[in-house]
């Protein structure tokens, strides 16, 4: 192949096509540059905003649901101090004895559990002449000194 010479007119002419080329083509690419950041910007803040909506009905939600369980708490806090006076009556009514035993429950139990302990064991605080917390025992069937012997037999 063969040198071409260019005059230089010839080549300032295309040094300035080359340099205004390179510049429109940096432009060019800062521009979509620009506009993919700016793309990307509305895109995270719609995103943003659609998250943001989506804990605003969420939370209107739970606000909807703690009103509806509102009246349900007062019942229940009603119930309980029932349930606390049923087993301080309860307590009172079996004495110092089942007030100590009551006391040393587990504090994990509620006053449920511990009136419902109570009432399946009230027969350990009832004094049935053998002494206090002596539980009731059944009565024994009578004997009859006449019985016959048992015969033990396989031997």
């Amino acid at each position: 192949m063969e040198d071409v010479q260019f005059t230089s007119e010839q080549q300032a002419f295309i040094d300035a096509l080359v340099g205004k080329t390179r510049i429109e083509a940096r432009e060019k690419a800062q521009t979509a540059a620009t506009a993919q950041v700016a793309k990307e910007k509305a895109d995270a803040e719609q995103a943003a905003l659609v998250a943001q909506q989506q804990w605003q009905t969420l939370a209107e939600q739970h606000s909807a649901r703690v009103k509806e369980l509102e009246p349900l708490v007062k019942q229940v806090e009603g119930y309980e101090e029932l349930v606390k006076g049923m087993l301080k009556d309860a307590i009172e009514k079996h004495g110092d004895t089942a007030k100590t035993a009551v006391s040393a429950l587990p504090k994990s139990m509620t006053a449920i559990e511990k009136l419902n302990w109570l009432n399946v064991n009230q027969g350990l605080f009832q004094s049935t002449g053998g002494g206090l917390g002596t539980p009731a025992r059944p009565a024994k069937a009578s004997t009859n000194a006449k019985a016959e012997p048992r015969r033990v037999t396989g031997l």
